[in-house]
């Protein structure tokens, strides 16, 4: 016992009902001075557990006989709640069978009223403290020791043995269950040159940044390892097979933006190969996944590298899904009702895109895989040919919205707005949306496509107004006709009061610009009813149903 273990004062609640043996108790501990004690009575067992959920202790001085409790089951109904506090036991009885049981069921000792002196009392609640600290201490250790026996110490993954573990639990899991579980080899393409040229250190450098970007990129419920050299197994639960495909588009894409390294003037760039298989047998160590793993990995690497395979011959998803999404043959538009607040009448519909790709059904996931695929350009103009097509079959009385990336807007030509938007389309009322949130920079780079568009009656409108990363900048140099405020300001707006304060200034301040205001989000009537009462006049949102 090391004298900075001890604090110069310690908290100890005396759990005892006989008032004279409490009395002689305190001023005896009141005489030691190092450590000294602060002293809390309690008279019985209900008293003590209401003190214990108010106030933490560093030790409990416990009278088996009480009011309200008697014997090893006073100790048990206060140990079952306090789970992190030392216990002595002190007692009138002179039992060693009692005190044998105590020590056994946890408590650090068993005192006997009268047959210990002051200083020896003292020990034994120091003691009792000290012995606790190091059970603690060592119960630490042998959890941290055993995460490290888990851990590959030069990237933090896990390694074989945490990934036989996992790999045990998840397969368990997916039995019971009946869910997909896909395991991927990542192995990194032409790793050896580096570490040839560079050395041991450069080469360690990336593997750690490779392990970071294999971190991020994975969800929660998904494992990572590194299984030796410059091999990785990912384990993704519960995951179909296109989710595992837009996954790792997404990996390969982030590996081979890794800076490029230089040797003697040629650039050596870091890419990934990816062997991918869906787990069917319930009883698998990890040379049986590598085996098998490791045949996908091989068409990879025959098919020129920075590549994803999958097993049994099929053809590589992410590839299908491109040239899917590159046809514009996948798509469908659904639409949902801009209503008038007021009267809650239809106004207008807002025509969004669908996929029909298993896995890439809502634009979250198909736009984000076309961005990551470099095809979204082309994908944005397949929405938009889907959705203005579907807006024809809506009468003219009513505004018509469509999407668009501001990046695919600010490169249209003069003769794609002729092909896009033929004059046939102006016989009724149109509007084009862009997200605020996916403005670049300086949004003045917008504003030649946008007077273009006004010059053919058509009206511009910024979404996602008021949440994120949001700007006043953009809406005064494009002068939208239409603002569309975010639902993530909208929702609970009637019950948030500092959320409907925030929305009543950005309704004072987009009010100067003469602009429509549209809420989006509007999922039930007490939000509908506080945006009447802030003056919103128009909305939408699933409280009238999904767009349809």
């Amino acid at each position: 016992m090391t004298e900075n273990t001890i604090p110069a004062s310690k908290r100890m609640l005396l759990v005892e009902d006989d008032p004279d043996y409490t009395n002689l108790l305190k001023l005896n501990l009141l005489s030691e001075k190092q450590p000294s004690f602060e002293v809390e009575v309690a008279t019985n067992l209900g008293s003590a557990l209401q003190i214990l959920c108010e106030k933490k202790f560093d030790l409990i001085l416990l009278d088996l006989g009480l009011p309200d409790s008697n014997g090893i089951a006073t100790f048990e109904k206060l140990a079952s709640v306090i789970k992190d506090v030392p216990f002595v036991i002190l007692s009138g009885m002179d039992d060693d069978a009692l005190a044998l049981e105590a020590v056994k069921r946890g408590a650090q000792d068993y005192v006997v009223k009268g047959n210990v002196d002051r200083k020896v009392l003292f020990r034994i609640l120091n003691y009792a403290i000290e012995r606790h600290h190091q059970k603690k201490q060592f119960e630490e250790l042998n959890k941290r020791l055993e995460q490290l026996s888990s851990l590959d110490p030069l990237t933090q993954l896990l390694n074989r043995r945490g990934l036989q573990r996992v790999l045990s639990r998840e397969l368990q899991v997916s039995a019971r269950e009946g869910s997909n579980l896909v395991v991927i080899l990542l192995d990194l393409d032409n790793f050896k040159p580096i570490n040839d040229s560079f050395g041991h250190a450069v080469g360690d450098i990336v593997l750690q940044e490779i392990a970071k970007i294999l971190k991020n990129t994975i969800r929660l419920e998904d494992y990572v390892s590194r299984i030796g050299g410059d091999e990785f197994i990912i384990l993704l639960p519960d995951t179909r097979s296109a989710e595992a495909a837009r996954f790792c588009e997404r990996l390969r894409l982030a590996i081979s933006r890794t800076p490029a390294m230089s040797l003697s003037g040629q650039e050596i760039r870091i890419t990934a190969s990816f062997g991918v298989i869906n787990v069917t047998k319930r009883n698998l160590s990890i040379e049986e996944l590598l085996e098998q793993t490791h045949g996908a990995l091989a068409k990879s690497k025959r098919l020129g590298k920075n590549r994803v395979s999958f097993e049994d011959g099929k053809e590589e998803k992410t590839e299908n899904v491109i040239e899917q999404l590159k046809s514009g043959r996948c798509f469908h538009a659904v639409k949902q009702t801009i209503w008038d607040l007021s009267e809650e009448k239809t106004v207008g519909y807002e025509f969004l895109s669908r996929s029909t790709i298993p896995g890439f059904e809502m634009p979250e996931e198909f736009l984000n895989f076309s961005r990551e695929g470099n095809i979204l350009l082309a994908v944005d103009h397949h929405c938009l040919e889907t959705t203005m097509a579907a807006s024809y079959k809506v009468p003219a009385a009513y505004e018509k919205h469509l999407n668009l990336f501001p990046s695919t807007l600010a490169g249209l030509q003069t003769e794609q707005f002729d092909r896009l938007f033929p004059p046939t389309s102006l016989c009724g009322s149109y509007c084009v949306e862009i997200s605020e949130q996916q403005i670049l920079g300086d949004p003045s780079y917008l504003v030649p496509a946008i007077t273009e568009f006004k010059k053919r009656g058509i009206c511009i409108a910024i979404d996602d107004v008021g949440f994120g990363r949001s700007c006043l900048e953009s809406l005064i140099i494009l002068q939208p006709d239409v603002i569309k405020l975010d639902k993530g300001i909208i929702r609970d707006v009637a019950h948030d009061k500092g959320r409907r304060e925030v929305l009543r200034r950005l309704l004072h301040v987009v009010g100067s610009l003469d602009t429509k205001i549209i809420a989006e989000g509007i999922e039930n009537r007490e939000d509908l009813e506080a945006l009447k009462e802030l003056g919103v006049q128009y909305g939408q949102g699933y409280y009238w149903g999904m767009p349809a």
